[in-house]
């Protein structure tokens, strides 16, 4: 059922998810977003479950960290067959306990109640049918088990408002559409290294240590995100709330339905200071930035 504009999505994600598999600081962070407590779960909740990881992209952290915290099993679902090698450098140790699948969350080739918990993160904004992948994963969460969701909100913040516009800009602007395709750590060092060199010729620095603060703003990780947000063919329709979101999971049968949020640690850059406003999405100076900003919310399916 995959359109082709998710084929060209999956091709995009790609790259920068192997980028990530290469760094070995960023694939430890993505790893470290998967924590029972997140979750509202008891330590060692992930011990024995079935999980299905849902687009798990090329490098299949979530489905590592699920792994790592002692699953029983891990099926690690993205489109085609490319990723697959990727995913394997790290989820190889783990044996048969790790699946890797080619599929589409709108039509997932699994039976229904087939999993404990459901992990699907950034990917619904990216098919053409969101409604049905929250549908098709809904119906393949067992009763007792969980269901969680990332996707993102209706772009009434000021830093979505501008990725919206320069989205478009790259879209249409070549040279624009260049220089965010060479966005990297090695480009921006150039780049800094110039702007702080020629600061300099001017004026000493203000405070001690201000051009080594600056450099630091700026990494790897950094720029993985801002290609991301830009190149990604559907990332132009920030169009989902809260209370649609809920309503999708009341919908689906699903009771203890709450929105989550967490103090995104170990960035090296920028987004440090922008962690307390990832965790405290409703502060007032979250939402002129963010908007409704990124939804992550969790529904258990009741036993029957």
């Amino acid at each position: 059922m995959e359109s082709s504009f998710e084929i060209r999505t999956r091709t995009v994600f790609d790259q920068y998810q192997r980028d990530q598999e290469n760094d070995p600081h960023i694939f430890d962070r993505l790893v470290s977003l998967i924590e029972e407590e997140y979750f509202g779960l008891a330590a060692g909740s992930f011990r024995g479950l079935d999980v299905l990881d849902a687009g798990c992209g090329s490098n299949a952290n979530a489905s590592y960290a699920f792994l790592e915290k002692g699953a029983h099993s891990v099926v690690s679902l993205e489109l085609g067959n490319d990723w697959m090698d990727c995913a394997r450098k790290r989820l190889s140790r783990f044996g048969p306990r790790s699946q890797l699948v080619a599929g589409s969350v709108l039509d997932l080739p699994f039976d229904e109640k087939r999993f404990d918990f459901v992990h699907c993160a950034g990917v619904l904004p990216h098919t053409s049918d969101p409604k049905t992948g929250f549908e098709e994963l809904a119906r393949v969460t067992r009763p007792g088990g969980s269901f969680f969701l990332t996707i993102m909100g209706t772009a009434n913040g000021v830093i979505y408002r501008c990725i919206n516009h320069l989205r478009e800009l790259y879209q249409n602007d070549e040279q624009f559409r260049s220089a965010i395709d060479n966005l990297n750590g090695s480009t921006t060092r150039e780049a800094i290294d110039w702007l702080l060199n020629a600061k300099e010729n001017e004026e000493e620095e203000y405070m001690p240590g201000e051009n080594a603060f600056f450099r630091s703003l700026f990494d790897d990780d950094l720029f993985v995100t801002i290609r991301d947000r830009f190149q990604a063919p559907t990332y132009h329709e920030f169009s989902f709330t809260e209370e649609q979101i809920r309503d999708w999971f009341v919908e689906c049968g699903f009771d203890n339905i709450r929105r989550i949020s967490r103090y995104t640690r170990n960035f090296h850059n920028l987004r440090r200071f922008l962690a307390p406003m990832y965790r405290h999405y409703d502060h007032p100076l979250a939402r002129f930035w963010f908007g409704d900003g990124c939804i992550q919310m969790i529904g258990n399916k009741p036993s029957t």
